[in-house]
Order: structure tokens, then sequence, then C-alpha cells
């Protein structure tokens, strides 16, 4: 009697089905894992963009605010603040500043300094105009042992909106000084396009005015 023998396919067959599952469930768990650690990254490098924007504003108020009325207020504030970003190597990526006149320390920076045309109390800048700032772009002079005349305005070529002179300004604590602001706005462009195109990040800072000398 002659056997024939059939080819055993079933066992070969459900190996391959298995490991063809396996590489599927792998493929979709790193899929998931790559999301997590690129989301990971991606907000680091943002939350240390926060951070120099954070502390940009606070150095550009503390020294604001501590100059009060000196014409040279603004143009030491703002050399301190691009110092920050500099620093921080995001100068390139600052789309706005602007310093205004606070009702309360905790006051946000008023929506006519933010528009497209900006109005109201305050001094408003491009990044660009904040990388290319100078002296010259201040009506100021400072002289010998750092003597600084003038009003401390910014030039109209150097602002977009120039409209809260440093001289103009009050520090009186008795009658109410101003408070001092700083708005910063600046554009965080995602390590990952999957993540998006970009951020706005926007931080402010509010102090009081110093005063100059007692009874001040």
């Amino acid at each position: 009697m002659i056997r024939h023998r059939h080819p055993e396919t079933s066992a070969p067959t459900a190996a391959a089905a298995e490991r063809g599952a396996v590489l599927v469930e792998f493929a979709m768990v790193a899929s998931v894992l790559l999301l997590l650690v690129a989301g990971a990254f991606d907000y680091g490098w943002a939350w240390r963009a926060g951070l120099a924007t954070n502390e940009a504003v606070r150095t550009a108020t503390r020294v604001g605010s501590g100059q009060n009325t000196s014409p040279g207020a603004d143009y030491y504030a703002l050399n301190g603040l691009r110092s920050a970003m500099v620093a921080a190597g995001k100068l390139g990526d600052v789309e706005k500043v602007v310093i205004f006149k606070s009702s309360t320390v905790d006051g946000k920076v008023p929506a006519s300094c933010l528009a497209a045309t900006p109005t109201g109390t305050c001094n408003v800048l491009t990044g660009a105009q904040l990388a290319n700032l100078s002296l010259s772009s201040f009506n100021l002079t400072i002289g010998a042992n750092n003597t600084v005349t003038g009003t401390g305005c910014l030039t109209s070529a150097a602002s977009k909106r120039n409209a809260w002179c440093p001289t103009s300004r009050s520090n009186n604590q008795d009658t109410g000084a101003d408070y001092y602001g700083v708005y910063l706005e600046m554009t965080y462009d995602h390590q990952f396009p999957f993540l998006g195109g970009s951020t706005k990040v926007t931080r402010t800072s509010v102090m009081r005015l110093e005063p100059t000398s007692f009874g001040d």
C-alpha cells in the first residue's frame, strides 16, 4: 500500500500570523512611545523658552522701576531685556516688546497697546527694533559719570509707539507712584512638525516705581 504524505502547513502559517500580529502591535506601541518622547522633549524646550522670556521681562521691570523717572530708565531696561534674550539665544524669536503704564501691580498690558497700530500710554517695539536698539534710538545723552539728560523717549523711527516717556512718570509714594509694566511676546518653533508649527509665548511683569529719596 502506498501512503501519501500531505504537507503540514497549519503550524508554520499560525507562527507567521503570530509574528505579523506582534509586529503590528510593536509598531503601534512604538508610535505612541515616540509621540510621548517627542512631546516631552518639545515641552522641555518650550518650558526653557518660557523661563528665558520670564527672566527677560523681570530684568527689564526691575531696572526700569529702579530707575524711576530718570531719562535713562527705558534705555537701561530694554538693554537688560535684550541681554537676557541674547544669553538665552532667543533674541531672534522676539516679536514685540511693550513698556506700559499699569494701574495695579498685577495689571495686564492694555489691549490698545497690543493692536496692529498701537495707541495708549505705552512704548512699543518690534523684535527687529529691539535687536537694533542703540543710544541714538532715544532722546537721551549720557555724559561723564553716567549723568543722563533728555526726555528718555524712544524716537519714532526706533519704535511703533512712544507715548510714555520716563520723565513724564511719577514716583511720588504719597500721591501714588506709577506702575511700570513690561510685556514680551516671542514665537517658539516646535522641534517636531507633527506637534504644530509654532506657539506664541508671552510674559508680563509689573513693579511700582521706586522712590529716589525720602519723601518722594
